[in-house]
């Protein structure tokens, strides 16, 4: 509409002109202080000198890359030298403006410079937390290029204030913290800052949300699955920008760590993350496992809580038939451990079975003592192995109460074999001869019995017969006095046991 404005006055000002054919004089070059951003509507403005007296009215030009110059409005030259262009694009590009000075015999000055806006623009640099401020050259100061630019900014929409200033066309403003937002912008100042004139670019607004940081990582379990298997849970924060996980172990006795493996965070993964670790001994070593997150910037911003894998030993005692258990104790739950369960396998059965629950009694390593005396059953093969349960304590999440399974460890006992010395036909006490075996299920059995000369007078493949004194069982009784036995026993895995000696009969 005020081009149309432009354009009738235009035609008024022609009667005007010809009044005066012999002022062929323009008015003098138009000098423009400055073109600015309003920090209101982020509409181009613009400030100049008046020129010559007689100036009639400004038209205020903008240079358009496809039109080329489009007149956009008029200025008479008794208003304020100062224009505002409402349709301006000024704070999401550079725009260029020139301004012309008719007087009143219609003379143009056409000799001019054009002034374009300072339009801000940043990269956020999320692993230094920074911004990095770029913008175009002001260089149309009437005084010259020497210019300076002031970095002015505002948190949280409080008051400016100064952030820097610099002779260059860039600026990195550091600690933006995360949650905060910040208001930008740049005023060019000539003469290198003395003035008077300035310029002042855009308001970039930028928001403070930037690598988020885990809030927690928590190493939930370390147990053994394996003699050559350790499985590590860990709980992790998945807001968080984490690049990856990496896996650190050391051995127990030295707690040397070192990276045995990378965990890539992906999206959408559950947040309790499993690793497997097959390059493990874990009859004979226990380990110890964390965690660290490293962001998306290599940089590691968070070590979990370490775990601590069972190892447990089992000694047997063939003499008074006992098992002795010891394990070290689990290390690193926010809990600590509630107790020890405690499982035991005999022979070829393949479960478990649960025996006994030892509580924690604040010594570094646990001893614990089986009796298996009256394991009659078996092959004399006892397999133990213990779980650890935490303690009472809350997780994040609501996770249940952790728990980790030592490595199994076995013992195989002697057969244990009671053979009577001596023995009394139809008597009250040992009236017949048999071995008796605990601990041991044999695939054979033979108990052959000679007299002192060699000739044999009992022979049984039943475990369960005895000699009772006669020849063979059935016939005359054999006289009192010593004899020779040789009992051989063969286990279900194929070895064999032999026991000679010899037993007094007696009537």
């Amino acid at each position: 509409m005020k081009q149309f404005f432009f354009i009738l006055f235009l035609l008024v000002s022609v009667q005007l002109w010809a009044a005066c054919p012999t002022d062929n004089t323009p008015p003098d070059p138009v000098i423009v202080d400055s073109v600015s951003v309003d920090p209101i509507t982020g509409n181009a403005m613009v400030g100049w000198q008046a020129s010559s007296p007689d100036t009639e009215f400004y038209v205020i030009e903008l240079f358009n890359s496809v039109q080329g110059q489009v007149p956009v409005d008029t200025v008479y030259a008794n208003e304020p030298l100062v224009y505002i262009y409402n349709l301006s694009n000024a704070d999401s590009e550079i725009e260029q403006y020139a301004i012309f000075a008719y007087d009143s015999c219609g003379n143009l000055m056409n000799i001019f410079d054009y002034h374009n806006t300072i339009l801000l623009s940043s990269q956020i640099d999320l692993c230094s937390a920074s911004a990095n401020l770029s913008w175009n050259a002001y260089d149309d100061f009437h005084s010259g290029t020497n210019v300076q630019y002031k970095i002015f900014v505002s948190i949280n929409s409080g008051a400016y204030s100064l952030a820097g200033t610099t002779n260059n066309l860039t600026f990195t403003y550091s600690g933006l913290t995360p949650g905060n937002t910040y208001d930008f912008f740049v005023r060019a100042i000539e003469n290198n800052g003395a003035g008077p004139f300035s310029s002042s670019s855009n308001i970039l607004n930028v928001t403070g949300n930037f690598l988020k940081n885990p809030l927690f990582l928590y190493n939930y379990s370390a147990s053994v699955l394996d003699s050559a298997h350790n499985q590590v849970l860990f709980y992790t924060d998945t807001a968080a920008d984490i690049k990856h996980y990496v896996v650190k172990r050391a051995l127990a006795t030295d707690m040397i760590f070192s990276s045995i493996a990378t965990v890539s965070k992906s999206f959408g993964m559950n947040p309790l993350v499993e690793f497997n670790d097959y390059d493990v001994d874990a009859v004979n070593n226990s380990y110890v496992y964390k965690i660290e997150a490293i962001d998306i910037c290599n940089q590691s911003k968070i070590t979990s809580n370490i775990g601590r894998t069972i190892q447990l030993t089992v000694t047997a005692d063939d003499i008074n038939s006992t098992n002795t258990l010891i394990w070290n104790l689990y290390e690193g739950w926010n809990g600590n451990v509630g107790a020890y369960d405690i499982y035991r396998k005999e022979g070829e059965n393949l479960t478990f079975d649960y025996i006994a629950t030892y509580p924690t009694n604040g010594d570094s390593i646990m001893i614990f003592t089986d009796d298996v005396y009256n394991l009659t059953s078996g092959n004399g093969e006892f397999c133990y192995k213990i779980l650890a349960r935490e303690g009472v304590t809350s997780h994040i999440d609501n996770l249940p109460l952790a728990s980790s399974y030592s490595n199994e460890d076995c013992v195989v006992h002697q057969p244990i074999i009671y053979i009577p010395n001596a023995f009394n036909p139809g008597g009250y006490l040992n009236p017949e001869f048999k071995p008796s075996t605990i601990l041991f299920d044999f695939a054979n059995y033979s108990l052959q019995i000679y007299d002192r000369w060699g000739h044999p007078v009992f022979n049984t493949s039943d475990p369960n017969e005895a000699w009772n004194g006669n020849f063979n069982n059935n016939g005359a009784q054999a006289p009192i006095g010593a004899y020779v036995y040789v009992l051989k026993l063969n286990s279900l895995e194929g070895k064999e046991f032999v026991k000679r000696g010899t037993v007094t009969l007696i009537r």
